[in-house]
């Protein structure tokens, strides 16, 4: 299940998630992540047989993905350690697509091995931030697996949300018995909800999902884990801060580059880059683009007081992206004067080429010399219009819509 927010955060992997789990006390399945198939295959032959074998990807729908190398399913179940390897060869490396990645999906750098529990039945747990509510929110579902966006859809009673202050040992238990859990594991389970409500409240998530909450035989196991924590709180958990650092070391994202530069941006699903300045005017842009049949392929709000270095930045930070087709700068100059823009458009093109037809709308603050700028910069990819609808027209058409 998916849960939007307007606020940024930063998603845990898998191994992160459940090292907080296990920390806790909650009950999860012994495991490691290799990011080898050798060392996959090794890692596998500690454990007990069967193995699940999931791309460790900060992206939900993982089951019903599909991978660049043919292999469906992002989560597969081998019963030895050869099996392990030989899948690891097709999924270590190669991209991974579901419902909620962009583009064309995300590399998957290393592989989470895990001993396979016999699952009775699956149940659905997770605590949000409900702002409908005005605080967290705790949703819980009879039925949990890799089906739960079409259950809540077709049948929405089934999911059960309620406001949540406190997650008392009577209120946990109710939760429980509710789930079905079994009487003999109700115990369990009311402690771990206890314990995952506090992981939550603690660490600052504005999401911490399980799905599915499994009943087994030997207790009820948290098989996956989503935690989300609010990228505003970040500075209080250094233990965090370690779990991005470790995920983003060897690349950087355009997001998190972006935050370093004092910059918004958030990637999208199409091919026409946005450079804007404002967060009202971005919107605003990328509905003119939507509305003349294109699809944007980022918010990136420039900001009041950015200067000629992060605007470069910002243009570095956009032309990273291969799928772009066309770029819209939409600029309305006020503090960021439009002659800044200009230059560091000039910049951009002597320095890392256009990689696709640019269309710059500047008005406001020396919008005469950054006209100047633009039309001595003699590039047959670089157009200049002054009218914003005409410009994210000229955008969709240049982008072959």
């Amino acid at each position: 299940m998916v849960f939007r927010y307007t606020f940024r955060n930063y998603s845990l992997l898998e191994h992160q998630a459940k090292q907080f789990l296990r920390d806790s006390g909650v009950l999860v399945q012994k495991g490691s992540v290799g990011n080898t198939s050798n060392l996959c295959k090794d890692i596998a032959a500690s454990l007990r047989s069967p193995y699940i074998v999931k791309a460790n990807v900060p992206v939900g729908g993982r089951g019903k993905g599909t991978l660049s190398s043919g292999l469906k399913g992002g989560v597969q179940f081998c019963d030895t350690p050869q099996k392990v390897e030989n899948v690891a060869k097709q999924m270590i490396g190669y991209k991974l697509v579901t419902k909620q990645t962009q583009g064309d999906g995300v590399l998957v750098e290393n592989l989470l091995v895990l001993e396979e529990v016999d699952i009775l039945s699956q149940k659905y747990i997770a605590f949000v931030l409900d702002r409908q509510l005005g605080g967290s929110a705790v949703i819980y579902s009879r039925e949990g697996g890799m089906e739960i966006e079409e259950v809540a859809a077709k049948n929405p009673e089934s999911v059960k949300i309620e406001a949540m202050k406190n997650m008392n040992k009577a209120k946990a238990l109710e939760i429980a018995s509710y789930l079905g859990v079994p009487k003999d594991q109700e115990e369990q389970a009311g402690n771990d909800l206890m314990r995952l409500y506090e992981i939550f409240r603690t660490k600052d998530a504005v999401q911490l999902e399980i799905n599915p909450w499994a009943v087994t035989p030997k207790g009820v196991y948290c098989v996956d884990a989503k935690i989300s924590i609010d990228d505003n709180a970040l500075y209080k958990h250094s233990e965090i801060q370690a779990f991005k650092a470790e995920a983003e070391k060897g690349h950087v994202s355009c997001e998190s580059e972006a935050e370093k530069n004092g910059l918004n941006y958030v990637g999208l699903t199409g091919n026409i880059g946005c450079m804007v300045n404002g967060a009202g005017l971005a919107m605003a842009t990328m509905d003119l683009i939507k509305l003349r049949g294109g699809a944007p392929a980022n918010f990136l709000d420039l900001g009041g007081g950015a200067n000629e270095k992060q605007i470069f930045k910002a243009f570095e930070i956009l032309f990273s992206n291969s799928h772009l087709k066309s770029v819209l700068v939409n600029i309305f100059g006020g503090i960021v004067r439009c002659d800044l823009i200009a230059n560091a458009l000039v910049k951009a093109k002597d320095e890392l080429g256009f990689p696709c037809p640019v269309v710059v709308r500047l008005q406001g603050t020396n919008a005469d010399i950054a006209q100047k700028v633009i039309n001595e910069a003699q590039s047959d990819r670089l157009f200049s219009e002054l009218d914003s609808e005409k410009a994210a027209g000229m955008a969709v058409k240049l982008a072959g819509y």
